[in-house]
């Protein structure tokens, strides 16, 4: 058999010392000896001659690339890019090291790092936002150049824990620094107002200062009494410039990972996910929205910002997405019929934005274009509804927090801390409660609820889901904290939904999410995958929804290329799934009941309380 060795030695020139090509042989021989090359060259001969493949070199390439090493991240490029509503964003691309060579292994579109403004914000509030998303994204593309570049490089992009585990304590260390500004900050703004306080206090002591000014009637009296208690402001989460990054860089791990092992990117996912990759898996059954209402709309009513279409499980998506398109194209018609071109334009997620000043009104419209598609409303599709309840919730303006701007028509003196379910007409979470309960029990084609109250409402949340839970699921979205912080919560039986709604922004890694979909789907809960408003045509959610065995895939509307990438995607999926006979269709839907949980015996001494009032109806 030839050995190297002698190429070399062949290809050495003939006024050589012999005992310098000696070396050179035996440096040869130990180094092709420690890496195994003679025995494995001479298995894979002896065993291709018996399998005689047509591609030789083929062969030999697939034999001796098991053995290569490890690919690792070599290199990571971010740069300033654009979203589907042509705001700025960051893309950021994976180079590995790959047998030897430089590789593209990924590239990915983040969702813009959109701080949640209501859609109703006051234009001063957005344009600071948009400086804020901007200075956000500079600061994305800055760190992932350099800190996390630095960082990254040398890791396995299949070690998907570790590499987030780094980006996070990096984050981690940058709202520590942070911090520790803040506080320098205070405590030097804390001494200069206490030596103002001394000069003050001296000149007044020496009657040179100012004589303090006598108190007014209504000081004297205490003051207005105020008879609204005050509803303390949700507190929100403050990002540092740049926090995009954190997602960015772990979707494109997640990415560069499945593409280096030759895989489809949910088989990667489901890997993570589950401990051993099931060999059937099945497709999210698609959420798309067909009419958006809600606060900034047109009309009276605020307590639906989006109407919802849902083909039954186990309706293949070659079949449910050509009916979604009828039932979108019926509505446009409809609305274009009654009302002029006005009434069908569309929003940034493509979904029509008619005046309504009842709920009703939206929820009977989808329900006659289904039936216009000679389909069963409640048997082929269902309905569901995001109420966005944060959205219509006033807050008392003794906390500090302003109110949305008012809309024409809309009442600047209505009392806050309470829902505006309609302009002018505001209710308080018990009236919420038997406002949903009412409109849903003459909707049994309702089959998922998102957001109907605030997350600090928590025993009227558990006092409504006793109410409708067994006819629908009880999504949680702006309920829950992000991935990262509900991935250590402990499930409690004062807050239990039916659903969550997850989405891959700002800080919310593959790690995290991929722990709190298992925790919940652990619980029982249905699954929500549910894309941001500043997407592009990336198309990993739906091969995440995929991987994590999603129930739903929530996409916005079936038009546009960020929308209609998903879709197509989750089609490209189901027919590889299909052709392998690993497509298992979805379940029926199963609403279990959620029972609140038993009120506090009173203490020895108190009186009872009135159950009338605390305990929940049943159905």
């Amino acid at each position: 058999m030839a050995f190297s060795p002698t190429t070399i030695a062949t290809q050495t020139t003939s006024a050589r010392d012999p005992r310098e090509l000696y070396e050179i042989k035996q440096k040869a021989v130990k180094y092709y000896n420690d890496n195994g090359v003679p025995n494995k060259m001479e298995d894979v001969l002896n065993t291709m001659f018996y399998d005689s493949p047509s591609d030789v070199f083929g062969y030999l390439a697939n034999y001796f690339e098991k053995f290569a090493t490890t690919p690792t991240i070599t290199k990571i490029k971010a740069r300033e890019a654009y979203d589907s509503k042509g705001q700025p964003t960051v893309q950021t691309e994976v180079f590995c090291t790959v047998k030897n060579n430089l590789r593209l292994s990924a590239t990915v579109v983040s969702p813009t790092p959109n701080s949640h403004l209501p859609d109703n914000t006051k234009p001063e509030d957005r344009e600071a936002d948009d400086t804020e998303r901007q200075n956000s994204v500079t600061a994305a593309v800055s760190i992932l150049n350099t800190d996390l570049n630095n960082r990254l490089t040398g890791l396995d992009p299949a070690q998907q824990q570790e590499v987030d585990n780094v980006v996070s304590n990096f984050y981690a260390e940058l709202q520590a620094a942070e911090e520790e500004r803040l506080a320098k900050e205070a405590d030097a703004a804390a001494t200069e107002e206490g030596s103002t306080k001394d000069v003050e206090t001296a000149s007044q002591a020496s009657g040179k200062g100012k004589q303090p000014k006598s108190a007014s009637n209504d000081e004297r009296k205490g003051g207005k009494s105020q008879m609204s208690v005050a509803v303390p402001v949700e507190p929100s989460e403050k990002f540092l410039p740049g926090a995009g990054a954190v997602s960015t860089i772990s979707r494109a791990a997640c990415m560069a990972a499945a593409h280096i092992q030759q895989i489809p990117v949910f088989q990667h996912v489901a890997g993570l996910r589950f401990t051993e990759v099931p060999f059937e898996m099945t497709v999210p059954t698609p959420m798309v929205t067909i009419i958006q209402s809600g606060r900034a709309a047109l009309g009276k009513s605020n307590c639906i910002k989006e109407f919802i279409v849902v083909p039954k499980p186990g309706m293949p998506l070659s079949q449910s997405l050509p009916l979604i398109q009828k039932i979108y194209n019926y509505v446009g018609k409809n609305l274009f019929t009654k009302s002029g071109v006005a009434a069908k334009l569309t929003n940034d997620i493509g979904a029509f934005c008619p005046t309504f000043d009842r709920p009703e009104q939206g929820l009977d419209l989808l329900q006659e274009a289904i039936a216009q598609c000679d389909l069963t409303v409640g048997e082929d599709f269902f309905l569901a509804i995001n109420c966005a309840s944060h959205e219509i919730f006033d807050y008392d303006p003794v906390t500090g927090k302003e109110p949305p701007a008012p809309f024409p028509g809309q009442d600047m003196h209505k009392e806050k801390g309470k829902y505006e379910i309609l302009t002018g007409q505001a209710k308080v979470a018990d009236d919420v409660v038997e406002f949903w309960a009412e409109l849903l029990g003459r909707y049994p084609s309702v089959i998922a609820v998102i957001d109907p109250l605030r997350r600090q409402e928590k025993e009227h949340w558990m006092r409504l889901s006793d109410r409708i839970s067994d006819q629908c699921f009880v999504v949680g979205g702006h309920a829950y904290a992000r991935p990262g912080l509900l991935k250590d919560e402990e499930l409690t039986p004062d807050f239990v939904t039916s659903g969550i709604a997850l989405k891959l922004d700002r800080l919310n890694t593959i790690t995290d999410t991929v722990q709190v979909a298992k925790n919940l789907q652990d619980a029982d809960n249905q699954v929500i995958v549910s894309s941001c408003n500043g997407e592009s045509t990336d198309t990993f959610l739906a091969d995440f929804a995929v991987g994590i065995k999603a129930r739903f895939l929530k996409v916005g509307a079936p038009v546009r290329g960020e929308r209609t990438a998903q879709l197509n995607r989750l089609l490209q999926i189901e027919g590889m799934l299909e052709m392998s006979s690993r497509l298992a269709s979805q379940e029926k839907f199963k609403f279990p009941h959620i029972t609140p949980p038993p009120l506090p015996e009173p203490e020895e001494g108190e009186e009872e309380p009135a159950k009338k009032e605390a305990t929940p109806r049943k159905k």
